[in-house]
């Protein structure tokens, strides 16, 4: 009975040990598969998933159209800055900060290892919320402006500030300490971002770029001695300590060790984007935005830009959500949403202009569209294509397009006097017009009956085709 006993424990241990192995591993499934949202749609990642852009202005829940600074926060919330003040948003509702806490704009945001939230005001100092409560830091306790701009943390739990009047940073006891360092003092620091290794990179207005490393400034370069032009923003590798993404005024972005020359680094042409204003690493891509431009580079150094979003001015930066979602704000136009969109925007992605389209079939596995300009055909991988029957077609405008009964296909023309064209299995052409019984050469729809028999529509009465044919005409 002993025995029995034992093998029944042993049993039921060896069951509850699988189903917690079974329960371990579903979150770490669950966390490797948010790769859904908008920035994975629109940087091709997700295949047969189009996006949809959003924009929130002072018509649909901000107080005022305008948006410094975006977060996304671990517990799903997202935390927006703007001259009228510190919002939260939660999905469905923007929740304003009120101003007697000390909120009375938002210039930068960041979220600390603890889980606070840091905001930087552009007159009052630094607000920390941390639960119910609120901190809040200013020139009394040390900071050397009460205008911020940036935030990052480094190993030790330490929060570095960046200031219009240089550095300082907060340590885990919530004391201002100064940095010094005479040089990067005097300058309006804009960027500061931490590696893995919580080594701190910072840059500044004037184009220079700087290293922390133990609470104080390791390494610092001006842009001059890196030989890059001016620089305008800075990036960590987060998969390569020590290396950085450097982005300046012009349409390059460079990335290496940091510290090497321009020459020692790799170039990335990002044309036709133009002064670079942020570069962030999102959605397993990098982000480069001027304050007009948004594209992402592909990891074979190749720049595409994004040329169907409705954001276009005042640009100030992106990051991503916890869904994968990417998040734009804009200092003259608010905040804007890429989310993903189960209908594909095919026009886009073959990067077609838009028209007028009138009628569009699947023919031989390629989509045929028929617009105003002429006849366009997307193979499966989105690429334009050409072939005999488009070039037959040229710029005539397309109005009906169909498949028939045998392998073949019709397309009706409504100018050019192109008529109708039957394109047969064998790949021969058969065209109709007046000059061979059509009652007009402007085709406006086709009809494929069951036997084959085809009718064809025109501004001056009905067709009836069979074996290649006009046998009556209405």
């Amino acid at each position: 009975m002993r025995n029995h006993l034992r093998i029944l424990a042993e049993s039921s241990l060896a069951l509850l040990i699988l189903i917690l192995n079974i329960c371990a591993a579903v979150p770490a499934m669950a966390e490797s598969s948010v790769d859904n949202g908008g920035g994975y749609a629109v940087t091709g990642q997700l295949s047969d998933m189009g996006y949809s852009s959003v924009i929130y202005d002072a018509s649909n829940g901000l107080p005022t159209s305008d948006s410094n600074y975006i977060l996304g926060s671990s517990d799903g919330y997202i935390w927006i800055g703007g001259y009228s003040g510190v919002l939260r948003y939660d999905g469905n509702t923007f929740t304003r900060f009120p101003v007697a806490d000390g909120f009375t704009n938002g210039r930068g945001l960041f979220e600390d290892s603890k889980g606070r939230i840091w905001v930087g005001t552009n007159d009052n100092g630094v607000v920390v919320i941390d639960g119910n409560d609120r901190i809040h830091i200013s020139y009394k306790e040390g900071l050397p402006s009460s205008s911020i701009r940036t935030f990052a943390e480094d190993e030790e739990g330490n929060i570095f500030i960046g200031t219009t009047e240089g550095l300082c940073y907060v340590d885990p006891d919530m004391k201002v300490c100064n940095i010094n360092d005479k040089q990067v003092n005097e300058e309006r620091v804009l960027r500061l971002d931490a590696d893995s290794t919580g080594r701190i990179y910072g840059q500044t207005k004037s184009g220079l770029v700087f290293l922390i490393e133990n609470k104080r400034i390791a390494k610092k370069y001006s842009s001059t001695e890196l030989g890059t032009g001016t620089i305008t923003t800075i990036k960590t590798d987060p998969l390569n300590p020590g290396k950085v993404y450097l982005g300046c005024g012009d349409d390059k972005v460079y990335y290496g060790e940091f510290g090497s020359h321009a020459s020692g680094m790799r170039c990335i042409s990002v044309a036709p984007l133009s002064g670079i204003h942020w570069i962030s690493y999102d959605c397993n891509r990098i982000w480069v935005a001027s304050t007009s431009m948004v594209g992402y580079i592909t990891d074979d150094d190749r720049f595409h830009v994004i040329n169907d979003l409705p954001m276009n001015s005042g640009i100030e930066m992106m990051t991503s959500d916890f869904q994968g979602n990417m998040w734009f704000s804009s200092s003259t136009q608010g905040v804007m949403k890429i989310v993903t969109n189960h209908f594909v925007d095919v026009t886009a992605k073959a990067h077609i202009p838009e028209e007028v389209t009138n009628a569009a079939c699947i023919y031989n596995g390629d989509l045929y569209i028929g617009t105003d300009s002429g006849l366009k055909m997307i193979d499966t991988d989105y690429h334009l294509k050409e072939n005999k029957l488009t070039n037959l077609v040229g710029n005539a405008r397309v109005r009906c397009i169909s498949r028939g009964i045998d392998d073949d296909f019709w397309v009706g023309t409504f100018t050019n006097n192109t008529g109708l064209i039957h394109l047969l299995k064998d790949g021969q052409f058969s065209t109709f017009t007046t000059e061979n019984g059509m009652p007009n050469n402007e085709v406006r729809c086709i009809s494929v009956c069951d036997d084959g028999t085809v009718l064809a529509g025109t501004n001056g009465g009905l067709a009836v085709i069979r074996d290649d044919k006009v046998i009556k005409t209405v």
